[in-house]
């Protein structure tokens, strides 16, 4: 990373004493360089845009997100900057600066690119929404509800601000407002993926039937969600409907084939539902090739060995379980009835 940064400033200096042309393809062959790296058609059309056209700034900006989507931040910043000192009065480009920083995890910095956007364009709704969601990231609820309310004093429409609130309540466990600010927010947006999910888990959490055309509303915007399709897919093993949540189960491992989740309950379909646990253990084992530190799925193992009378692999489960998880009373009862 500092050698990237170190190259940036090098052609800042160099920029004085170089033909804009010049500095141009100096940038393109260092980004072709990327390109072969990340294999982005997008990443080449915008190059041979800016060779054509080096002084337009919104073409840095564009880059700027397809390094940012592609985590290619030190880039993504250099250009973000460059856009920003060929034009300072737009907005988008100083939001699109706060993205990248926001995307790093360097969220002091974010927060100081925000503050300036909604300072310098103090009626920016997007400005003040994404201060308010980093606020919310940081878990500082009340500072995100500030600039969520002034967003909404400049527009009462916007479902991005519902959304946000409802996701606010729902990590503070106030589902009653969660909801009411969430189906706001669809009344707004009614292609708003995250508030018909996260309505649908607020419901499953109650083991409440309206979950499932939530999820159904959310798949119908997506139908290649993991998150959804896993959601609905334990619904419906929690709701006995054993059939289709095996079914969405292996749907999403033919999608991810390292969905351990989904493993860990196909598992546990075979062992507490078929009553075959040697099955089960193929799926445990799966979840356990993909993560090693799955501490469930040693004990759910342990538990399969134990049920096959093979004790000492059913002790090595239980053991390194407890290795991961101390104290994990299943396993811990486990090892008891074993007489260890």
């Amino acid at each position: 990373m500092k050698k990237i940064v170190v190259l940036f400033i090098l052609s800042v200096v160099l920029f004085s004493c170089k033909p804009a042309a010049e500095t141009v393809i100096e940038n393109s062959q260092r980004t072709d360089s990327l390109l072969k790296v990340i294999n982005s058609p997008e990443l080449a059309a915008v190059n041979k845009k800016i060779l054509n056209e080096p002084g337009d700034a919104n073409l840095y900006n564009e880059r700027a997100r397809i390094y940012m989507q592609f985590r290619q931040f030190e880039e993504a910043i250099n250009d973000s900057k460059r856009s920003l000192r060929m034009d300072s009065t737009n907005a988008a480009y100083y939001l699109t600066e706060a993205d990248v920083f926001f995307a790093a995890n360097e969220t002091r910095n974010a927060k100081d690119v925000l503050e300036k956007v909604v300072k310098k364009f103090p009626e920016n709704t997007d400005g003040l929404l994404k201060l308010g969601e980093l606020y919310y990231f940081v878990k500082q609820y009340e500072n995100a509800f500030v600039k969520i309310n002034q967003a909404l004093k400049i527009n009462e429409n916007l479902a991005k601000a519902y959304y946000l609130k409802g996701s606010i309540y729902k990590e503070m466990g106030d589902t009653s407002k969660a909801v009411s600010s969430l189906e706001t927010a669809i009344e707004q947006d009614n292609k708003n993926f995250g508030a018909f999910l996260d309505l649908g888990l607020i419901y499953a959490a109650k083991k409440n039937a309206l979950a499932f055309e939530y999820y159904n509303n959310a798949l119908s915007i997506n139908p290649l969600s993991i998150e959804a399709l896993y959601a609905k897919a334990k619904l419906q093993q929690d709701f006995g409907q054993i059939k289709e949540a095996v079914l969405l189960y292996n749907q999403i491992l033919k999608t991810n084939a390292t969905h351990v989740f989904s493993m860990y309950n196909l598992g546990a379909i075979e062992f507490g539902i078929n009553k075959n646990p040697q099955k089960a253990i193929d799926y445990f084992t799966s979840a356990i090739n993909v993560n090693p530190k799955y501490a469930e799925a040693y004990f759910a193992r342990g538990a399969c060995y134990q049920e096959l009378k093979d004790k000492p692999n059913a002790l090595a489960d239980y053991n390194m379980c407890l290795q991961l998880k101390p104290n994990y009373e299943p396993a811990v009862d486990g090892l008891n009835s074993l007489g260890k």
